[in-house]
């Protein structure tokens, strides 16, 4: 058996490529998009030259992955014509380097007539060899079986009452409370009711991850094939980009790095016509409404142009 070895992402079923990509991108700490084409790009070499201790922590914390419906494998030998990532330098795992998580590996396990090594026990099932057992340097471990230790009569204790812990606070925010029904026209506005659901926050708060922010845009976008009021002829005109009604809506979540912000920035101010200060005070936002009402192709495109430096936009369609 060859002492180096190569990490493989055999096959990926399109089913599956979702959640494998979260799953590489924490593992390498890669960005999405970067993840998604790597998934896309079966079989590829995620790996090469592990040793035989450091492929042996890879079986272990790559396990996960082939739970989730991918094919993982550790070759020992060289990879071929395989494509591969390019490193510029080996990436650490999971936040760390591999050799440290092999130092975590040395642990003893008692096995059957003595004890190995947990990393022994990895190797053996890359390896299909029986694991080495490690010498135990110490007193003799007493010998323990179900009745070699008899039972202690228990003893009736008093009651105690506890005073319960008061409930935790809040974390988010209560929402406001519906309008007046006077009021309904202004209240249909997705921009106004973005204003009020998630005001400017400079100091950070809540911040919504992809399921929050698709169950927020459901709730507060209207459907735009149910003969709702239209805005105004110049309602949103400065901060939304309305080419037609019933189409697409394109939405940033909030951006918490400041160079990829100043970058949407940019981006915002030329898709959606705005004046640069507008823009940037729209960057700041907790969801960044950018286009309304455009052609699919448009969202789309704007969606692609957010990927490329790096922003996860998301597209609205018509219910």
């Amino acid at each position: 058996m060859s002492s180096d070895y190569t990490l493989i992402l055999r096959a990926c079923p399109e089913s599956h490529r979702e959640s494998a990509a979260v799953f590489i991108g924490k593992l390498f700490s890669l960005k999405e998009h970067t993840t998604q084409q790597i998934v896309a790009s079966c079989p590829i070499v995620l790996l090469t030259g592990l040793g035989r201790e450091e492929a042996a922590a890879m079986h272990l914390l790559v396990h996960s992955l082939a739970t989730l419906g991918t094919q993982i494998e550790l070759y020992g030998g060289p990879p071929g014509d395989l494509p591969k990532i390019d490193w510029p330098r080996r990436p650490q795992v999971f936040k760390r380097e591999l050799s440290e998580w092999v130092g975590d590996l040395q642990v003893p396990l008692p096995i059957p007539g003595g004890q190995a090594r947990l990393i022994d026990l990895l190797l053996a099932a890359i390896e299909g060899k029986p694991p080495t057992k490690a010498e135990f340097k110490g007193s003799t471990l007493p010998e323990v079986t179900p009745f070699s230790t008899p039972a202690l009569p228990s003893e009736p204790r008093p009651l105690t009452t506890r005073t319960p812990l008061p409930p935790p606070p809040a974390i988010r925010t209560p929402l406001p409370p519906p309008p007046e029904p006077g009021n309904s026209g202004a209240s249909e506005d997705p921009m106004a009711r973005l204003n009020e659901l998630f005001p400017d926050e400079e100091g950070g708060g809540f911040m919504p991850g992809k399921d929050d922010i698709t169950s927020i845009l459901n709730k507060i976008l209207p459907d735009e094939q149910s003969g709702g009021a239209p805005a105004g002829p110049n309602s949103g005109s400065r901060k939304l980009s309305e080419s037609g009604s019933g189409g697409y809506s394109v939405f940033l979540a909030k951006i918490a790095d400041e160079d990829r912000r100043k970058k949407a920035a940019a981006l915002i101010c030329e898709l959606a016509k705005l004046p640069a200060d507008e823009a940037e005070a729209l960057s700041k936002k907790m969801i960044i409404p950018v286009l309304k009402g455009v052609p699919k192709d448009e969202a789309e495109a704007a969606k692609a142009q957010f990927g490329k430096i790096g922003i996860l936009a998301r597209v609205k369609g018509p219910e």
